[in-house]
């Protein structure tokens, strides 16, 4: 009977812990879409986007979420189970029938395995398909942009990278008072009057009339060009991928062959083994952390937790930034958040295992 409950006991604790693991993943994906969607929310609710096209962008946006959310909630499914089985006696329980601290986490290892095997699998290739479908949305979410939206004495923004103004709107073609800032090469440009029609290719072509253009520069670099007339065509359907310019849209594969030529491949080829494998030492956290709860108040375990989630999110972005900007060391930067991690979690174990 006692071989038996002994044996049992690991299948018990696994249980317990995946219903955890799934709440928590929601939870989390639940705030990360959040911030997500305050980002976009002009581009997904001010251009008659229908909700078919805003749900299937923010379902293709989960498997890069649970990416970083998988191991999260390792950390608070371990955490949790622990501290219950603390906190009822049962882990006294266990441990009278023969069953050391030690052996119950055996499970715990088997679970952040096999979470860490499924981060692993979301990053190495559905992120990266992800994240073409869900820029594929985005572009034609632009494409509702329309030009006859603008109105007067109000800035319209819709164009990425291009804020719009007119004093007055004579029709749904022509403006008084106009004004257009590019932000991308930071120069601003004004006209008595515009003339805004449709062009081909899902672009636009204004026709300006008595102004002048600012290129701003520092104090001692700003340079002023006046004109009597000029015609600019901007497109509509403004590409978001040349927008975001990221690693994150290559594959893999294509990381390795261009590994030598930008740092920011390097830095992404290696985050993506870096953030699955966080799994497994955030998982033992979770554990060192439910264990000692008979030596601390359960609102001191969760305040750690916390903080080590609110770590755990800043230091990769602030690490990334910092390998960007450096000349060197990108592989160390992608994987300095685990070394830290791991050298508080063997900390921690230590005074788990006195």
């Amino acid at each position: 009977m006692k071989n038996t409950l002994i044996k049992k006991i690991p299948l018990y604790i696994f249980k317990e812990l995946c219903p955890i693991f799934i709440f928590a993943n929601i939870f989390f994906i639940f705030l990360l879409l959040i911030e997500k969607l305050v980002k976009v929310a002009d581009l997904f609710f001010g251009n008659n986007v229908s909700i078919i096209l805003i749900l299937e962008t923010i379902l293709l946006l989960t498997p890069a979420l649970l990416v970083l959310t998988i191991p999260l909630a390792s950390l608070i499914a371990v955490m949790f189970v622990f501290m219950r089985l603390s906190s009822d006696s049962e882990m006294i329980a266990i441990r009278s029938i023969g069953v050391n601290t030690f052996s119950t986490l055996k499970p715990v290892i088997l679970f952040s395995i096999i979470t860490t095997c499924l981060s692993l699998m979301l990053s190495l290739s559905l992120v990266r398909k992800s994240s073409i479908l869900t820029i594929n949305n985005l572009n034609k979410i632009t494409e509702n942009i329309s030009i006859n939206d603008i109105n007067e004495n109000e800035i319209y923004e819709r164009i990425p990278g291009i804020l719009l103004y007119a004093k007055k709107k004579m029709n749904n073609i022509d403006y008084e008072g106009f004004i257009l800032v590019n932000k991308s090469d930071k120069s601003i440009i004004t006209a008595t009057k515009a003339a805004i029609t449709p062009a081909k290719e899902k672009s636009i072509q204004m026709i300006l009339v008595d102004g002048r253009i600012t290129k701003v520069g520092d104090i001692y670099n700003t340079s002023i060009i006046k004109f009597q007339n000029m015609v600019i065509s901007i497109p509509m359907n403004i590409r978001i991928a040349d927008i975001v310019n990221t690693p994150m849209t290559l594959s893999t594969t294509e990381l390795i062959e261009k590994y030598s030529t930008d740092h920011r491949y390097q830095f992404e080829l290696n985050k993506r083994f870096a953030i699955p494998f966080s799994t497994i030492i955030l998982s033992l956290f979770g554990f060192t952390l439910g264990v000692s709860t008979s030596r601390r108040s359960k609102n001191s375990g969760i305040i750690i937790a916390a903080l080590i989630a609110v770590a755990y999110n800043f230091l990769p972005m602030y690490f990334e930034k910092i390998s960007y900007s450096s000349a060197s060391h990108h592989v160390l930067y992608a994987w300095l958040t685990n070394i830290i991690f791991l050298i508080f979690l063997i900390i921690s174990f230590k005074r788990v295992m006195k």
